[in-house]
């Protein structure tokens, strides 16, 4: 048995509150070496220091049936921006 513990890894999920994104943070749960951050609409913390200590985004935030059609660009492309440019400043 190797008696070494594995490096921490920590990982960003956009749209934590998902489907998708719910069962995808079970599952990287089960690994005791990975630390998981969530992003909901309701994350109060600055994408750049959400961003700060991560090592992998999983970008699953978007929206489909909004009530509002400007929500598909603020959520679908303005939060991508957003992401990219916060990841650029580490």
């Amino acid at each position: 048995m190797d008696t070494k513990s594995s490096p921490t890894r920590t990982v960003l999920v956009t749209g934590a509150a998902g489907f998708i994104s719910k069962n995808l943070i079970a599952e990287l749960r089960l690994d005791e070496s990975i630390v998981v951050k969530e992003l909901t609409r309701d994350t109060k913390e600055d994408l750049t220091s959400l961003v700060d200590d991560i090592d992998f985004v999983f970008h699953i935030a978007g929206v489909n049936r909004p009530e509002d059609p400007a929500e598909f660009q603020t959520v679908n492309a303005d939060l991508t921006r957003s992401l990219l440019d916060a990841l650029e400043a580490k």
